[in-house]
C-alpha cells in the first residue's frame, strides 16, 4: 500500500491539552509596588511605569493597563513596535507612551501620528522628527537624552549647541532625561559615579532651563528610586520594583510583591541507584539510592541551564533540590527526603508555596545574574496566566505627563 494512499482513514489528534508549566502574574501585587514607589517618593513625583521586554515577562499589555488604571503619568518601552502595540490597545489610546530607547529616522513620522513620545539621542534622529513636525504643523513629543555616564545612548552634556533648533517649536521638548549605570548599589564608589551623573544631568537641566524651555525632567530607574532621593525630579522610571524584586540581587527586605509564580507539575518519577549519572555532562552522581522526579521545563522555556548547581523548588510547601544541568525542556529534583511526592504535584519554582517562599532575588543569585533576566528570557512557550488576587474599589486616575 502506498504511504499516499486514501484507504486507510486518517487519525484525528486529540485536542491539546493546557500546558502545565505556567506563569501567574498578579495585578494586586503590580498595585502594590506601586503603592510603595508612591510612598518611596512623594505625592509630588509622578511615575512612568517601565514595561518594556513584555513587561519584564509578565506580559506587557496586562501590566500597563493595570498601571494605567492604578494612575501613572506614564508608559515607558524600548522599542517603537512596542509603543505602537500599547497604543492600539483598548484603555491605552490616550495614555503617554515613551520610546526609551533609540529609533530610527524613518519611524518619526508613524510615531508623531500616534502620538508616541520620542527618546532623541542624537542630531540627526531630531532633525528629522522637527522637519516632519513641520510639515505636520504639530508639535513632536520629544526627550532629550543625556548620556551623563551610562556611555550607551544620548548626547554628552558638553555638546548641546543644538538647542536653538527647537527655537520655532519649543513645545516639542516635552522631557529632558539621563539614565543612572549604578544607582542600585551601595559601594561608595558606586554610590558617587550616581552622585557624578546627577550633576551633570542638573547643569544641563540649568542650561535647557536658562533657554527658556520647561521638560519633564527624569532620570531615576529603580535603584535611583531606592537610594537617591535628589533624582526624583519630576518623573521617575522604576522598572524591576514594579513587578517585585530589588534591583540588586543581593539585597532584600523590602516591602514588596513578587508579581509572578513560575510553576509547573511533576510528570514522572524514577528510582535511581548509587553511582547513577544524572542529566548532561555527568555533573551530579548519586551519592545513594534516590528518587528523582521529572519536570516538564526547562532552559527552553527560559529557566536558567546553569539552575541546577544549588536551585530548589518547592513541592508540598518544602523545597527540593535540583540535581544535574538543566535540560532544555527538563529539569530534575531529587524527591528522597519526600516520599510523599507524586506525579501530578504542583512545583513552584519562583514564588510560594505554603509557608515557603523562592524569591527571584535567590534564583538570580544562584544563576549568577539579576532578577530583570530570569523573568525577561522567560520562554513564549510558557503560559501567562493573569490574575487579581483582590480587587481595589477606586483606583487613582490615570494622568498625563504635566506633573
Amino acid at each position: 500500500m502506498s504511504l499516499l494512499s486514501p484507504a486507510v482513514a486518517p487519525v484525528v489528534a486529540p485536542a491539546p491539552t493546557i500546558r502545565p508549566t505556567r506563569a501567574v502574574v498578579d495585578l494586586a501585587a503590580i498595585r502594590h509596588n506601586l503603592e510603595f514607589i508612591r510612598r518611596r517618593i512623594g505625592s509630588r513625583c509622578g511615575i512612568m511605569a517601565v514595561v518594556k521586554a513584555d513587561g519584564y515577562g509578565h506580559g506587557m499589555v496586562d501590566v500597563a493597563r493595570e498601571a494605567a488604571r492604578w494612575g501613572v503619568q506614564g508608559i515607558a518601552v524600548a522599542t517603537v513596535d512596542e509603543a505602537l502595540t500599547l497604543r492600539e490597545s483598548k484603555g491605552l489610546e490616550e495614555m503617554p507612551i515613551l520610546v526609551a530607547g533609540p529609533s530610527f529616522p524613518d519611524d518619526a513620522d508613524l510615531l508623531q501620528r500616534a502620538g508616541i513620545s520620542v527618546t532623541i539621542g542624537t542630531i540627526e534622529l531630531l532633525r528629522q522628527h522637527l522637519a516632519i513636525a513641520r510639515r505636520r504643523g504639530v508639535a513632536p513629543r520629544l526627550h532629550l537624552k543625556v548620556d551623563t555616564g551610562m556611555g550607551r545612548y544620548g548626547f554628552r552634556p558638553d555638546r548641546l549647541t543644538f538647542l536653538d533648533l527647537f527655537g520655532p517649536m519649543p513645545q516639542a521638548l516635552e522631557g529632558l532625561m539621563t539614565h543612572f549605570s549604578v544607582s542600585d548599589s551601595l559601594n561608595q564608589d558606586d554610590v558617587d559615579y550616581t552622585i557624578s551623573q546627577r550633576q551633570r544631568f542638573e547643569f544641563v537641566a540649568r542650561r535647557v532651563h536658562k533657554f527658556g524651555f520647561r521638560p519633564v525632567v527624569h532620570a531615576a530607574n529603580s535603584g535611583a528610586v531606592l537610594h537617591h532621593e535628589e533624582s526624583h525630579y519630576e518623573l521617575v522610571r522604576p522598572g524591576v520594583l514594579l513587578y517585585g524584586a530589588h534591583p540588586d540581587p543581593s539585597a532584600g527586605g523590602l516591602p514588596l510583591k513578587q508579581a509572578m509564580t513560575l510553576a509547573t507539575r511533576i510528570v514522572a518519577i524514577h528510582d535511581r541507584p548509587a553511582g547513577a549519572s544524572i542529566s548532561y555532562g555527568r555533573r551530579y552522581v548519586m551519592p545513594e539510592h534516590g528518587r528523582l522526579g521529572i519536570l516538564p521545563i526547562g532552559y527552553g522555556d527560559g529557566l536558567p541551564r546553569c539552575y541546577g548547581d544549588g536551585g530548589q523548588v518547592l513541592i508540598r510547601g518544602r523545597r527540593v533540590p535540583i540535581v544535574g544541568r538543566v535540560c532544555m525542556d527538563q529539569t530534575i529534583v531529587d524527591l528522597s527526603k519526600l516520599p510523599e511526592g507524586r506525579v501530578g504535584d504542583e512545583v513552584v519554582l519562583y514564588g510560594s508555596q505554603g509557608g515557603e517562599r523562592i524569591s527571584l532575588e535567590e534564583v538570580a543569585r544562584i544563576a549568577r545574574t539579576i532578577p530583570y533576566e530570569i523573568t525577561c528570557q522567560l520562554g513564549g512557550r510558557v503560559p501567562r496566566i493573569v490574575i487579581d488576587s483582590h480587587e481595589t474599589s477606586s483606583p487613582a486616575p490615570a494622568g498625563g505627563l504635566e506633573v
